[in-house]
């Protein structure tokens, strides 16, 4: 099911899209004229039917497909018919549309290159939202599309091999450069930067850095700052707009301010690094375990999902996957250690 969904859901990619009215504007001339994008081969953020593609989207769509053709079930399914095949003329698609979304700082934007310059928020008319006038580069796009074009060179490594490269390099040239002080990164589309440090750690190994690296090891070092004396993490989305780790953010909504969502996205980043202080891994894997419930559900917490910075989003599914995704990375980094006594 989930092949079949990456498969008809890639923009203009299937029989049926191209034989729409909308393939017709996909043409240089088209795209010249109305100022748009190349939009086939990428994904969009919900079914194709949106139309528009997206640098993150893309990115997990192709690293989506790249993992399920390791899957020999699924390719022998390809193989017999029994469900449609994805060509690589099609990866090499989404390929193109993520090389063509980097801005000129090595950045991944969402929707768009960066056109224009930040002094424009002084125009902005919305009196909620923020940073909304033109789109930015972002630590979770950056990390998405760097970490698919890794992953599709790994498969495809004569593909346009000095463009992707050159592109993962200056991804992560830009990551490096948006790091913060202490060590963080900010991250715009979830609370907060637990989030955004996921991303960059991620993102970094992903091109090249060296799990001691300085970059490594800060980052490394703001989350164990961080953690709570119950050992897990929490902040909300105060942190968004304020652009400060909101440190008691969770007291209200979560469990003596500690939240599954945060505890978990920073076991993800520390795991990712293979962090030497496996007393705090253990701590928030107990954690997450403590609040696992007798049906196996998390509780749902505080909000941790945010648009432009002021617009907080409930994702109810948060709660359960990256809790499962923590848990197994650690154990898969950490192994039988986590179960031995401090």
């Amino acid at each position: 099911k989930v092949w079949a969904y990456l498969e008809r859901t890639q923009i203009l990619s299937t029989n049926e899209s191209q034989s729409s009215h909308a393939f017709q504007y996909e043409s240089c001339d088209n795209r010249d004229k109305f100022y748009r994008h190349v939009s086939k081969g990428g994904w969009p953020f919900s079914t194709s039917a949106h139309g528009w593609p997206i640098s993150d989207c893309t990115g997990e769509g192709l690293k989506g497909v790249l993992a399920l053709m390791d899957s020999p079930i699924i390719m022998s399914a390809v193989k017999e018919g029994v469900i449609k095949n994805i060509e690589p003329s099609r990866l090499y698609d989404a390929v193109n549309v993520i090389l063509t979304l980097q801005n000129e700082d090595g950045g991944w934007a969402t929707y768009e290159n960066n056109r224009g310059f930040g002094w424009y928020e002084e125009l902005n008319p919305s009196e909620v939202f923020g940073d909304i006038m033109i789109d930015y580069s972002y630590v979770e796009c950056s990390m998405a599309s760097l970490t698919a074009l890794a992953e599709f060179h790994e498969k495809f490594p004569r593909h346009r091999t000095k463009e992707i490269t050159f592109a993962i390099h200056r991804g992560g040239e830009f990551m490096r450069s948006i790091q913060r002080e202490d060590g963080s990164w900010y991250g715009s589309w979830a609370c907060c930067f637990c989030y955004g440090c996921w991303f960059g750690i991620e993102g970094l190994i992903k091109a090249g850095e060296s799990h001691n690296s300085p970059a490594i090891k800060k980052c490394c070092q703001f989350l164990l700052s961080q953690q709570r004396p119950n050992g897990g993490w929490g902040e909300d989305f105060t942190s968004c707009y304020d652009k400060d780790y909101a440190k008691n953010g969770m007291e209200s909504y979560g469990d003596e301010g500690s939240g599954v969502v945060n505890t978990a996205w920073a076991l993800m980043a520390l795991s990712a690094a293979k962090c030497s202080d496996v007393d705090a891994i253990r701590r928030g894997v107990h954690y997450l375990m403590k609040r696992q419930l007798d049906c196996g559900d998390w509780p749902q917490e505080g909000i941790s999902g945010v648009f432009n910075r002021a617009c907080g989003i409930t994702y109810t599914a948060y709660r359960n996957v990256f809790p499962i995704w923590a848990l197994g990375r650690c154990v898969a980094t950490y192994g039988s250690i986590l179960d031995e006594d401090r």
